[in-house]
C-alpha cells in the first residue's frame, strides 16, 4: 500500500454486531406484535428468548456471506477519491470534488460528494451519481468503515480544505 494512501474498508466484527442487534431488535418487536393479536404473553419466556438470539446469529451470519462483495469502502489516494457501494465503483480526482461531507453519526454515517459545476461524471458501469441541487453526488454508507469516520474526515480535509463535516 502507498503511504498516500489510506483505504477505508467495512468491518466484518461491526457489521455481524449491528446486524445482530437489528435482528434482536426485529425478533423483540415481532414478538410484542404476535403477544397483542394473541391478547396474552408467550408462556415460555426462556424458549422464546433461546430462539430470539438463534434467529439474530443465523440472521446476522447470513447477512455477512450474502452481501460480502456489496459492501462499502472509500479509497483515499493523492490523484483521487476511490469509493464503491454496491459492488460499483466511481474513482473521483480531487478537482472534480466541490464537497465531501460525513453526515450522521454511528453506523448510519453517510460521505456525500458533490462534484464541481461542470464536471463530468465518470462514465460505463460506475457507481451513478444522484442528482442534488442541480450537481453530481455520489452517497456512500461508512458508518461500519475501518478507521473511523473521524479519520475519514482528517483525510478528506488534508485534500479539500473547504471540505463540511457534520456529526
Amino acid at each position: 500500500m502507498d503511504e498516500n494512501e489510506t483505504v477505508f474498508l467495512t468491518s466484518a466484527r461491526r457489521t455481524f454486531v449491528f446486524m445482530l442487534l437489528m435482528g434482536l431488535l426485529a425478533w423483540v418487536v415481532v414478538q410484542a406484535v404476535l403477544a397483542l393479536i394473541a391478547g396474552r404473553p408467550p408462556a415460555d419466556l426462556t424458549s422464546i428468548a433461546a430462539s430470539g438470539v438463534l434467529y439474530a446469529v443465523v440472521f446476522s451470519a447470513l447477512s455477512l456471506v450474502l452481501h460480502r462483495k456489496n459492501w462499502p469502502s472509500v479509497q483515499v489516494t493523492d490523484p483521487a477519491l476511490g469509493l464503491v457501494e454496491k459492488g460499483r465503483t466511481a474513482v473521483l480526482p480531487w478537482q472534480a470534488i466541490q464537497s465531501a461531507t460525513v453526515r450522521r453519526p454511528g453506523p448510519f454515517a453517510l460521505l456525500q460528494v458533490t462534484l464541481r459545476p461542470g464536471a463530468v461524471p465518470p462514465s460505463g458501469t460506475t457507481l451513478r451519481p444522484r442528482i442534488r441541487a442541480g450537481q453530481p453526488a455520489y452517497t456512500v454508507n461508512v458508518g461500519l468503515l475501518r478507521p473511523a469516520t473521524g479519520v475519514l474526515r482528517t483525510e478528506l480535509a488534508r485534500h479539500l480544505p473547504q471540505v463540511t463535516s457534520h456529526s
